[in-house]
């Protein structure tokens, strides 16, 4: 047992947290180890994966999202402008459904070996046992009574004195007040009844899910089998066929995942969310170039390109009929 409970520490001392497992005011360091791997690869998939983290995902739905309610916009306002040219058209309405439906749907995959709010959902409720109030608030070093810190701190410093107090560590009162303070609301209780055991309710991940299940989303991803990833046969886009994409729905189930992602990030595992910051702020000025016409010449040299590419593509299979017939 010695031996195990060595290797426990050790590799938890090397897991990315700044407090090694012995410092942590916890009863059950084994509990406490398993929670802050979790904790860890929960925190990965959900913001620090460089390719497929889900609130990555979002954020880029986010933006694109915002970026076609302005283009958008700009066509409503100019009737007679070349937004209105049915090859614009086309290919901007189409390619940002498409976009975005294909995100969506990677964002609610059920597989068990993508990153995906499914998949998040599935894991922590595996694991939620592990969401214990001494687990939630002394994971990393801080203390689990406050109240007791907070008083050996300020026993010897004089009044209306300015201190700066820990935020991280065995000296963090004030922030392990707030974590308690969190759980408390969650749990619904006051804190006279605290316990080192308290577990946040079930309900919670059940009730999230819920809206996951209920954001249209599955509907979008289903259409993007049939219609987009794959090529659904009539049977299988027949099945579908009362489904409307539209950038309405998608943007509703834009938000409805967002609202999954902030509730588990921001409320239960209360790593970080992203009230107020849900859409990345553009480094450049989107606007620019706006302005100007989208051709200041006759568009002779773009028909030219457009019966160039047309002539190339009508002879790419020119030499079909004798090729199949060499070795």
């Amino acid at each position: 047992m010695l031996a195990t409970a060595a290797r426990i520490i050790h590799a938890s001392s090397m897991n990315g947290y700044k407090y090694d497992l012995r410092d942590c005011d916890v009863t059950d360091k084994k509990s406490l180890h398993s929670f802050r791997q979790k904790r860890k690869q929960w925190s990965n998939w959900l913001d620090d994966d460089e390719e497929h983290a889900i609130w990555n995902v979002i954020h880029t739905l986010v933006w694109r999202d915002v970026t076609f309610a302005t283009i958008s916009k700009l066509a409503l306002e100019n009737p007679d402008g070349p937004l209105h040219t049915t090859m614009l058209g086309d290919t901007l309405v189409n390619g940002h459904v498409t976009m975005q439906a294909m995100a969506l749907r990677r964002l609610i995959d059920r597989r068990r070996d993508v990153i995906s709010l499914p998949r998040l959902i599935t894991d922590i409720k595996a694991n939620w046992h592990l969401l214990t109030r001494e687990n939630f608030v002394c994971f990393d070093g801080l203390p689990y009574d406050y109240e007791a810190v907070a008083a050996e701190c300020w026993k010897d410093r004089e009044p209306g004195v300015v201190y700066w107090g820990d935020t991280t560590g065995p000296k963090a009162y004030s922030t392990s007040e707030r974590m308690h303070r969190h759980l408390d609301r969650l749990l619904g209780i006051s804190a006279s009844i605290r316990s080192r055991t308290d577990r946040l309710p079930k309900s919670l991940i059940t009730r999230v899910e819920g809206w996951l299940l209920n954001s249209g989303a599955t509907e979008i991803a289903e259409w993007s089998h049939a219609y987009v990833a794959h090529a659904g046969n009539s049977q299988s886009r027949g099945a579908i066929s009362h489904i409307q994409v539209t950038n309405n729905k998608i943007t509703n189930a834009i938000r409805e995942a967002a609202r999954v992602a902030e509730a588990i990030s921001g409320e239960i595992l209360y790593i970080g969310g992203r009230v107020g910051s849900m859409m990345p702020v553009a480094q450049y000025d989107v606007f620019e170039r706006l302005e100007r016409p989208i051709t200041s010449q006759p568009v002779g040299d773009a028909a030219d390109t457009w019966e160039t590419k047309s002539r190339e593509w009508d002879g790419a299979l020119d030499d079909v009929s004798d090729a199949i017939l060499k070795g």
